[in-house]
């Protein structure tokens, strides 16, 4: 019985509509471009200070 509910309920999810899905999407693109962006700006950061503690 409980295998049963669970079955019916895994199958009978609806789907969102096209914009939501799309929001979602846009929203995870942000997100990853977000994350990407401050680990490269973070690394540029490192890389000058320790030069500048490197040469002075």
């Amino acid at each position: 019985m409980i295998f049963q509910l669970f079955k019916n309920f895994r199958f009978n999810k609806k789907r969102g509509s096209p914009i939501l899905e799309e929001i979602l999407l846009i929203g995870i693109a942000i997100v990853i471009f977000a994350i990407i962006f401050g680990v490269i700006l973070n690394l540029i950061d490192w890389t000058n200070t320790s030069i500048e503690d490197l040469f002075s």
